[in-house]
């Protein structure tokens, strides 16, 4: 029978589990209501919750039980004994198609805590899962929806559904079409979401380009552009303030410190630091919300233009830190330091060819952000220094062997 111990194996290796590092364990699996009962399997979501000594975290595991010996091998966690099935193989759904159409049914007819705020998916649409670098699993479902189901849960509305409501129909980010809640908990469990026709990914497009050395000046410059007009939409859409230049120094020097107790090798970048942040100037700081994890792989190229997705914020930070207002040049730092990280896709990143490629797409970005004649504040300085140091947490907890993208850079921001 299917234990803890196979749900922990098959979860821990997954992108979406942010723990790898830590000595973690999962202590429980709590099952939510039926989604669907067929004599072809029955599905719903279930909750694992995982232990760490740095606290407790929540997973969202859909989850279907098949008919022994109808399931994809590869997206069989072990088998259970259900009422009306016998011995049923548990599956992960979105590796199993078969297990996704059971989903995709019970979702559209309404299952429980679903909102339908546009007309459903086809109920029989063919679904694919996305692969790759996702914090969340995302599913193609038909021609025209994307279906993205959230991993690590947390406490409140989710973010992504909050922006693209708020947003819905500016052009600039995708239409909300529906919301999928465990009310009784307050857990948004995922969305549904208009799909963008020929939309590439960002990060994949912009990774070929710099492995040809292929300019990209010129789109990014209208990437630039949808970002300015982004943050324009979400001024009017949620409260802006005005931050003390100083308050925005000590939130970098706090954010830097926790970083520098988990890894010592931040803490010999002090005086670099303060170098940068003795630059900024002293005027107070407009701040609002953000997209709050800007980078090439949130974002769609595709014949009408950008378009700008995925609103979570980032991974590490807590829901009100991820909502909170801020200066929209933490945006564009997330997005310069993209470019850094595509211009490591180039078979030789430090030579003379790549780091053009990466100067080029930075002017770009910024040309279409500001305008012309613009120049970017000293703040931008800083706020890259601090995505960079951000990244060296994330990337040594989760993924070890990029942690040297990041190392590099503080090498020469903060060096």
């Amino acid at each position: 029978m299917v234990t803890l111990s196979d749900w922990f194996v098959h979860m821990r290796p997954a992108r979406w589990f942010q723990a790898k590092s830590l000595a973690a364990g999962l202590s429980a699996i709590e099952p939510r209501p039926w989604l669907v009962q067929e004599p072809t399997g029955w599905a719903r979501s279930e909750l694992a919750v995982v232990e760490h000594a740095a606290g407790r975290e929540l997973y969202h595991l859909p989850v279907a039980y098949l008919p022994r010996g109808t399931a994809a091998p590869e997206a069989v966690v072990g088998r259970a004994e259900v009422p009306g099935l016998g011995t049923a193989e548990v599956v992960d759904a979105p590796l199993s198609p078969q297990a996704m159409a059971l989903f995709l049914r019970g979702l559209t007819a309404g299952g429980p805590g679903l909102t339908w705020k546009a007309a459903p998916p086809d109920p029989g649409a063919e679904t694919k899962l996305f692969t790759g670098e996702q914090s969340n699993t995302n599913l193609q479902i038909g021609p025209d929806h994307l279906l993205k189901i959230y991993r690590k849960l947390v406490a409140g509305p989710g973010l992504d559904g909050e922006v693209l409501g708020a947003l819905s129909g500016s052009g600039v980010t995708p239409a909300l079409i529906g919301l999928w809640r465990a009310d009784d908990l307050d857990l948004d469990l995922g969305l549904c979401c208009q799909r963008i026709k020929d939309g590439q990914d960002g990060w994949d497009w912009a990774r070929a380009a710099s492995r040809a050395s292929r300019p990209v000046g010129p789109q990014l410059a209208q990437l630039g552009q949808a970002l300015r007009r982004l943050h324009q939409l979400l001024a009017q859409a949620f409260p802006t303030d005005r931050l003390d230049a100083a308050e925005v120094g000590r939130r970098i020097r706090w954010r830097f410190d926790l970083a520098a107790a988990e890894l010592p090798e931040v803490a010999a970048l002090r005086l670099g630091l303060e170098r940068v942040l003795g630059r900024l100037d002293p005027e107070a700081v407009p701040v609002q919300r953000l997209h709050g994890d800007f980078h090439l792989g949130q974002a769609l190229i595709s014949p009408d233009g950008w378009t700008i997705i995925d609103f979570e914020g980032e991974p590490l930070k807590t829901p009100a830190e991820r909502r909170g207002l801020d200066s929209p040049w933490r945006d564009v730092a997330g997005l310069l330091r993209s470019i850094d990280y595509a211009r490591r896709s180039h078979s030789e990143p430090d030579s003379t060819v790549a780091v053009a490629w990466a100067a080029d797409a930075r002017r770009g970005f910024l040309e279409g952000y500001l305008g012309p004649a613009g120049a970017p504040p000293p703040l931008l300085a800083a706020y890259e220094a601090d995505k960079a140091v951000y990244e060296l947490v994330y990337e040594t907890r989760n993924r070890p062997g990029w942690a040297d993208l990041p190392r590099r850079a503080l090498a020469g921001l903060l060096g």
